[in-house]
């Protein structure tokens, strides 16, 4: 790590390299704080010990910056100040492909490891009763689980377990619905790329997904607390018109000013 000469760092995954800088000079940007939610990834034992180790982290830089609001709720709680400056698009990238036909009911685009909730979502949809036109994209340890249990579904299902991400951003904006059942998001970049893209979201509503805030900030999506309520919502099969100008507040430039903003005080 070289940092000779430098007004500020930031410092970002990984992020235990914050203690090995001068204090003074450094930023955190933190994606996630989990708090107690470690003992039950890790157990009791080795979670205390990593929920004790990210207040530390927290502690120790002159700025932290986190993406959203709800992260920055529960770093308050370790460390009085904090600065918020979420994720941003080229949205110009985005809104281009709006206007597309509609290929899919639903899309379901997430890596595919167990908190992300696909195999929830897709056995959501079975509660369906109307047959949908599915496109699940992603990749990761739990391909073949997903891909069995796709083909015990009474819709049309297309699995795309890697592709360009021009496909990737057609099929979300030919979506009608964007799933996204994930258990736990400091942010959910995919969320933000999928309104822009034109898909209306549904996300899981629970104490650990940053997801819902986006989704209120946008007034565009719903959270839902069970399979039940996917399968009600996607059955009506009616969205609203997505937002354009409110997306604005996570265009690029907007998210940089914000960023300066935070190098101007420290310097």
């Amino acid at each position: 790590m070289r940092e000779v000469g430098c007004r500020v760092v930031d410092v970002s995954v990984p992020y235990t390299e914050v203690f090995l800088l001068p204090r003074g000079r450094t930023i955190l940007t933190l994606h996630e704080f989990w708090g107690r939610r470690w003992r039950e990834y890790f157990g009791p034992f080795v979670g205390r010990g990593v929920e004790w180790l990210e207040r530390r982290l927290v502690s120790w830089p002159r700025v932290v910056v986190v993406l959203s609001n709800f992260v920055g709720e529960r770093v308050r709680r370790a460390r009085g100040d904090v600065r918020v400056v979420p994720f941003g698009l080229k949205l110009e990238e985005f809104l281009q492909y709006r206007g597309l036909g509609k290929a899919f009911d639903v899309a379901i685009v997430s890596r595919l490891v167990p908190y992300k909730g696909v195999l929830e979502a897709l056995e959501a949809l079975r509660l369906v009763r109307r047959r949908l036109r599915v496109a699940v994209v992603g990749d990761g340890p739990l391909r073949d689980a997903v891909r069995r249990l796709a083909e015990s579904l009474d819709h049309s299902v297309s699995l795309f377990f890697r592709v360009p991400e021009e496909e990737r951003r057609r099929i979300l904006a030919q979506s009608v619905y964007y799933l996204h059942l994930s258990t736990a998001e400091g942010f959910s970049i995919s969320t933000l790329e999928a309104i822009a893209l034109g898909a209306y979201p549904i996300v899981l509503a629970n104490e650990y997904n940053a997801t819902v805030e986006l989704i209120k900030s946008l007034e565009y999506g719903t959270a839902v607390s069970s399979l039940r309520e996917v399968a009600e919502l996607i059955e009506k099969g009616e969205v609203p018109e997505p937002p354009t100008a409110p997306l604005f507040k996570y265009h690029i430039r907007s998210v940089v000013d914000l960023y300066e903003a935070v190098l101007r005080e420290m310097i």
